[in-house]
């Protein structure tokens, strides 16, 4: 969508992020905080959100990216694709070159916004298996981690909300197992697809694919209606919900944009409170220190990215860059892995597809503006109506070779979607 690329910044009609957000550390020098949150993304803005409850708490986030107000293609849900990769609010990631791919190096998005990769994913909502969580608890030790334990936060966290185009919801989810008073907006889809009846038929065809009224009851296989953070036909993130108006209001809540932090220092034996960052590449390194705690959350990679850099990690690879080690811990900045995304095309007699809209400017301006006026029409939603887990199975030949990786017998070993247009993977 060559005819977006011009369109980066949207003026709305409605400010969907407040701009009490600061760029330059001058704006800070009279302040000491109690906490600094390292990253503005998924979980910092939770933490920070939650911390600044208690008055008494002063906290600072560090977001080393910029704004997510107003930005066209993160808040247009069908836009998502657009954000990622090889643009200004992606951290243009790639992996190592992948054995099983042929050597091939692929794109590994992650955000570089306020609200980290919540506000540049594709928005599926899925709370993953009990199995995963009951797993957690036990490699942690800690069975608040459990799926039991955690659900009534997944009810705190989630508002689930009506789809935007307001059509009876009745058997495409369970309302008994979803909140309705949290923060972060959930919705099911708001604009019909030609493929939702065929998809919904095949569960009652095929024992293979059954149909699952709800895939975040703890037991996700099967196919069923997808959900995803949406409300009101826009992006529903961290940024836009723990950082809402409200949230940026409180007077001892401060998010500093543009702020990469580099290491954490020894502050005194054994603690860490001060931070080091640039808020430009070339410009000079400034040090702050929390009165109390510094929290890294800076993703999957720049948390321990930012570990590294500090001297904490794995004492025979940090010696070998000249970086001086404070803590061996051989983990560091290792067993990341993550699933591979699969196109799988099918040639279908339709022109009801998603293809016209890639292919027609006019199209994309027309219901660009309808979005715009009313929030409705195909922009409203991701790009599946219906995603399926599934099981290799049991007998499979393939576990002669590998153990199950799987948590447990309710969690997938792959995920299904099905969208009603071509797809070509990076």
């Amino acid at each position: 969508m060559a005819w977006l690329n011009s369109v980066l910044v949207f003026t709305l009609g409605t400010t969907l992020c407040s701009a009490i957000l600061l760029h330059n550390i001058a704006d800070l020098e009279k302040h000491r905080f109690d906490f600094i949150v390292v990253g503005g993304g998924t979980a910092g803005n939770v933490i920070a959100n939650r911390l600044s409850e208690n008055p008494m708490h002063s906290v600072l986030v560090l977001e080393a990216g910029s704004s997510n107000a107003d930005v066209l293609n993160i808040i247009v849900p069908f836009l998502a694709n657009t954000s990622v990769p090889n643009t200004a609010i992606d951290w243009n990631y790639t992996t190592t070159p992948q054995t099983g791919l042929n050597n091939r190096v692929l794109p590994y998005p992650r955000g570089f916004v306020l609200g980290g990769t919540s506000s540049i994913n594709f928005m599926v909502y899925t709370r993953g298996s009990m199995d995963d969580w009951d797993r957690f608890a036990k490699i942690t030790g800690d069975h608040g981690w459990s799926w039991d334990e955690i659900f009534p936060y997944i009810l705190k966290n989630e508002c689930f909300t009506p789809p935007s185009d307001h059509h009876n919801t009745t058997g495409q989810f369970n309302p008994a197992i979803h909140g309705f008073d949290g923060i972060n907006s959930v919705s099911l889809p708001g604009f019909p697809s030609g493929i939702d009846d065929r998809v919904i038929a095949t569960t009652a065809e095929l024992e293979e694919f059954p149909f699952n009224l709800d895939m975040n009851s703890g037991s996700p296989l099967g196919i069923g209606w997808a959900q995803a953070t949406i409300k009101n036909g826009t992006r529903s993130s961290s940024a836009t919900s723990y950082l809402a108006l409200e949230f940026l209001n409180r007077q001892n809540l401060f998010v500093l944009l543009n702020a990469r932090v580099t290491r954490v220092l020894e502050t005194t034996s054994g603690t860490f409170r001060t931070v080091e960052f640039m808020q430009n590449l070339n410009g000079k390194i400034i040090s702050l220190t929390a009165k109390k705690e510094v929290i890294l959350s800076a993703g999957a990679i720049g948390t321990p990215n930012i570990l590294l850099h500090s001297g904490i990690g794995n004492s025979k690879t940090l010696k070998s860059v000249g970086i001086e080690c404070v803590h061996n811990l051989p983990s560091v900045g290792q067993n990341l892995s993550d699933h591979s995304y699969l196109p799988m095309g099918f040639i279908v007699n339709s022109t009801n597809t998603f293809d016209n809209f890639a292919r027609n400017t006019s199209l994309q301006q027309d219901l660009l503006v309808q979005w715009e006026e009313s929030r409705t029409g195909l922009l409203v939603d991701i790009y599946e109506n219906q995603i399926g887990w599934q099981r290799i199975p049991d007998n499979s030949s393939i576990f002669k070779k590998f153990t199950d990786p799987a948590a447990g017998p309710k969690s997938p070993h792959f995920e299904l979607e099905h969208r009603p247009c071509w797809f070509q993977s990076g």
